[in-house]
């Protein structure tokens, strides 16, 4: 089966993901009590080979979640938020004036990172669910600390060789920061062969349309 995507195929995944980040976008306001403004772009598929690589500026200190994607539909989603990035969102989240030591920050920021891509890809399987009618999930997510030089090594070491690799970035802008994870996600080919049934099957399209205007 081929993982290509004709024109209108590729532009309704991109609507579909698109409607989970937004609605991650809200989560993410909620955890910082900021307006979160999303702008997605950059979606590309990998049909040369299905090996993962980073394409963000890493940092010295770079924080790698994993996700695996199970159910009818399977995969893994990997969102890499850089030290700076992850610095901002935890500020957002210590109490005011509270003195707290770094082991503490430490354990506070990861936390919330988790958190923070427990909800992102719960929203954007939530829509691969509803839309193609399918039951999947995703599991409890994993934290990763790695150097820059270290997070394609990782990436090529630990994922199934039989996904299809998905890139998109998104930039997140609130009025005090700017963040911009990258998101990797990892399907496997039924996932391309329901993205090309949204297309052929009327009820399936409605169902999507529905979903985005509900979500808009």
């Amino acid at each position: 089966m081929s993982t290509r995507l004709n024109l209108v195929e590729l532009d309704i995944m991109k609507e579909i993901i698109t409607i989970g980040i937004a609605k991650a976008a809200d989560s993410l306001s909620f955890f910082i009590n900021e307006k979160v403004i999303l702008k997605l772009s950059d979606i590309k598929i990998n049909i040369e080979h299905n090996s993962p690589l980073s394409r963000k500026y890493p940092s010295a200190k770079n924080y790698l979640l994993k996700t695996e994607i199970k159910g009818e539909i399977k995969g893994e989603s990997y969102l890499l938020f850089n030290e700076n990035e992850s610095k901002k969102i935890a500020e957002k989240n210590f109490p005011k004036d509270a003195k707290i030591n770094s082991s503490k920050k430490k354990l506070m920021t990861e936390a919330f990172l988790l958190e923070i891509d427990n909800i992102m890809t719960a929203n954007v399987v939530t829509q691969f669910s509803n839309i193609f009618q399918k039951k999947i999930y995703g599991d409890v997510p994993s934290l990763f600390m790695l150097k820059g030089n270290e997070i394609n090594k990782f990436l090529s070491e630990n994922h199934n060789n039989e996904l299809n690799v998905i890139y998109f970035n998104a930039r997140f802008n609130t009025k005090s920061f700017e963040i911009n994870p990258e998101f990797i996600f990892m399907m496997d080919d039924v996932f391309f062969e329901n993205v090309k049934s949204v297309v052929s099957m009327e009820k399936k399209l409605e169902l999507f349309e529905k979903s985005n205007k509900h979500n808009s």
